[in-house]
This record gives structure tokens, sequence and C-alpha cells, in this order.
């Protein structure tokens, strides 16, 4: 009996005349950074557990050619959730976040549209 069940339902569904349009998975990001945005949320982690207290250290590339982080201009510790924002960035530039690890260092640069867009992860 439920194998005629499945099997009804089976049919049906390959001849019906209904389609759906499907849904994008994402939405396209914009060509422009939005003014608005000018925080970037960073992400610590040792082995994969978020660590309070690392310091963060923030900076501009030294070259947009290869961006490497430069000379830091700021240093904030991570909170008690392995997390830091920094804040009073320009949205069109592009920054270097470096989490100085108790052995060794982490770090990424980030135009604006990853750090407008999402969580900065650093560490191991």
């Amino acid at each position: 009996m439920i194998v005629l069940c499945v099997a009804a339902l089976a049919v049906a569904a390959c001849h019906s005349n209904t389609s759906t349009t499907p849904t994008p998975s994402f939405t396209p990001g914009s060509s422009s950074p939005n003014p608005k945005i000018t925080a970037a949320h960073i992400l610590v982690t040792i082995n994969g557990s978020p660590k309070p207290h690392i310091p963060v250290e923030e900076s501009t590339p030294r070259s947009t050619a290869s961006p490497r982080p430069g000379t830091p201009f700021q240093t904030i510790n991570t909170n008690q959730n392995g997390k830091v924002e920094f804040t009073g960035l320009k949205p069109a530039k592009t920054y270097c976040w470096v989490a100085v690890l108790p052995k060794g260092k982490s770090f990424e640069c980030a135009p604006w549209q990853t750090w407008q867009t999402s969580l900065i992860s650093l560490g191991t």
C-alpha cells in the first residue's frame, strides 16, 4: 500500500505542469561601498575555539599590489567571545588585521567588499 502511494506521488510529480523559478542562493553585491558601514568585526580562534584577550592590530596595506599588513595604528584585545570591533573605517579602503597569538601571528587584508559584509576570521 505504501509503495503504491509513493509511486502515485512520483507519477503526479512527473506530470505536473507547474513550474517554479529557482531562487538565487545569494544576492549580488553592490559595486560601491555602503557609506553607513564603518565597522569591521573580527573573530580570533585557536584550534577552532574563540579566544579572549588576544591583541588584534589594525593597519592599512603596505602596498595595494600585494596586500600585506603595514604599520599598526590601532590595537584592541578580543572580548570574552573572541571578537573585536574596529570602528571609524573609511568605506572604500582596504584594511589589514593581525592577531598576535601565543605562538605566531595570523592576518588578513580585506577590501570593503569583505569587511563590510563578512566576519573576518583569524587564528588557527
